[in-house]
């Protein structure tokens, strides 16, 4: 069974070949320059544009599976090739946002909304994995602290459930490698709230340095920061959006102090 990944050089993605490598699995990586990607041995890399639809039919033929970023541009295109290829089993990295009917508007929302909708009238299996804040969010921080030991930040009290990258590959490789995950999606949060200043205080553990903080108002940071980011910080609260990836994998979610000691050389 060849499973195709795409976004190859995605955080996510990089650690979902690594779960199917280590499970025997082949792997097929896909991006739009496979050149650039440096990839595991034993991994094919294949070229895929979803607006360049000659490139879908050759890099999904004898692909039983995919792992797929949210890309709406040139979707349609993709699930024509997928079904015309027997593709099995779609699952997306979509996110919480589309679960979110306060942020409806939402630039994100309506990107990932705009491939669960064709996936879900393609009459292919699915499962749309629905992560909240990524915890490599932090690692906007890292320039700063690396050269100034300051991180700022727009409302450093705002409580947060970021999420380790590899609980959501998880989530991901368990929809790919079991049965029985068709037709869900799956909304996942970290493992519990901490205010963005207890994030750095993490940081500043795992790298043995102290790191100030400093607030920014909210204008300053949406010179930087997406819209989006900051309305859902500035509306945030210590409710979760939904349960951990331990409910889909059966193994405990990692935390962030742990996520800051496997980034502390980001930091360094």
């Amino acid at each position: 069974m060849t499973i195709l990944v795409t976004g190859a050089r995605g955080a996510i993605a990089r650690n979902v070949i690594d779960l199917l490598l280590a499970a025997g699995t082949p792997v097929r990586a896909a991006s739009r320059v496979p050149g650039a990607t440096d990839l595991p041995a034993g991994v094919e890399p294949v070229r895929v544009d979803f607006t360049a639809p000659e490139t879908l039919a050759p890099a999904l033929e004898g692909v039983e599976k995919v792992f797929l970023y949210a890309a709406h541009e040139g979707i349609e295109d993709f699930l024509t090739a997928a079904k015309a290829a027997g593709v099995k089993h779609l699952v997306l990295l979509s996110s919480a946002a589309v679960a979110m009917p306060e942020v409806e508007e939402n630039l994100i929302t309506r990107m990932h909304r705009g491939a669960e909708r064709p996936i879900e009238a393609s009459g292919l299996p699915w499962t749309f994995v629905r992560p909240g804040m990524f915890a490599t969010n932090s690692l906007w921080w890292a320039d700063s602290i690396r050269k100034e030991g300051v991180v700022r930040v727009p409302f450093p009290e705002t409580p947060v459930n970021p999420i380790h990258e590899r609980d959501i590959a998880e989530v991901a490789f368990t929809a790919l490698s079991e049965g029985g995950h068709e037709g869900q999606a799956y909304l996942v949060d970290g493992p519990g709230h901490l205010t963005q200043r207890r994030q750095v205080e993490l940081i500043g553990e795992a790298i043995g340095r102290e790191i100030a903080v400093e607030e920014l108002p909210r204008a300053v940071a949406a010179q930087f920061m997406p819209e989006p980011l900051l309305d859902l910080l500035e509306r945030a609260d210590a409710k979760r959006y939904g349960p951990s990836s331990e409910a889909v994998t059966g193994r405990p979610a990692r935390t962030y102090a742990e996520w800051a000691v496997d980034h502390a050389d980001d930091f360094r």
